[in-house]
């Protein structure tokens, strides 16, 4: 594995097929390393991983690190997101039925900032604060 490559809609022909590439080292690492990690703690060590050992830079290598996190842990998911569909603006959801659901920018602020205000969103690098994940909610 001597590669890292970005995971996006043009690389995909069918865009609800998980991107498993096994020559992917992002992939690669998280199938190993990650799934005994909290998603905070996998995705800040990947990062780390593939800035120190491909020499990525930070920003590279957190949205590598989110990108194959989603992939691997979400292989069960039915639903998706429609990456055609989805612009700067509106992420598009497809639910195992094919069913389009809409979150607007503005839909997704609100849901950070109710994280924030329940303490569920965790930033993955204390010094850049950045990324923001968001963690699920607690079983009642």
């Amino acid at each position: 594995m001597t590669n890292v490559t970005p995971i996006n809609a043009t690389h995909r022909a069918r865009p609800h097929v998980h991107q498993l590439d096994p020559q992917n080292v992002a992939i690669g690492w998280m199938f190993r390393h990650g799934h005994a990690l909290d998603r905070v703690t996998a995705i800040e060590q990947l990062t780390v991983f593939l800035m120190s050992e491909l020499d990525l830079p930070e920003r590279a290598a957190e949205i590598a690190a989110i990108q194959a996190y989603a992939e691997t842990s979400s292989v069960s998911q039915v639903a998706h997101i429609d990456a055609d569909a989805t612009t700067a603006h509106v992420v598009v959801l497809r639910t195992m039925g094919g069913r389009a659901v809409a979150f607007t920018a503005d839909d997704l602020v609100h849901v950070l900032e109710r994280a924030r205000d329940e303490g569920r969103a965790r930033v993955v690098n204390s010094t850049t604060r950045t990324p923001v994940l968001i963690e699920p909610e607690r079983s009642r």
